[in-house]
């Protein structure tokens, strides 16, 4: 029996997967450690998140890597129902792109995004390609 194909949606979500662990390795040192945006805590990359500053419901912000940045488990997940630790993530989005690139990315996020197969596809290439290098630089 054949396979199932995969919904375009499916394979968006394993795009961001992927997106989320190469964010995560890019911000990591030669040890393999990130610091969190919110809590300035520093942790093995394979223990943290991809944290998206605008949720990844907004499916025009869900795959671009402004969006995503290391956090540690507790600031991506219970935290970030805090307003605190929200400002504090804002805050380093604006010191990291300034005012205008943050206010750019919130627009966006109020579009709409369809993303076809070979989108999805050409992005996965491209983030596989990097997360193999990086994979060599940390070993």
């Amino acid at each position: 029996m054949a396979k199932k194909r995969k919904t375009i949606a499916q394979e968006v979500q394993a795009a961001a997967t992927l997106l989320q662990r190469l964010v995560r390795m890019k911000a990591a040192d030669d040890c393999g450690y990130a610091q969190c945006v919110t809590c300035d805590g520093h942790f093995h990359y394979k223990s943290m998140d991809g944290g998206h500053f605008i949720s990844r419901n907004h499916t025009a912000t869900k795959l671009l890597e402004e969006n995503i940045h290391p956090q540690c488990k507790g600031c991506n997940g219970f935290r970030m129902k805090d307003s605190q630790t929200v400002l504090r993530y804002r805050r380093w989005m604006v010191m990291m792109y300034g005012e205008k690139g943050v206010q750019d990315l919130e627009a966006l996020s109020y579009e709409t995004k369809k993303f076809t197969r070979a989108e999805v596809a050409d992005l996965v290439a491209d983030f596989k390609q990097q997360i193999k290098y990086h994979e060599g630089r940390l070993g």
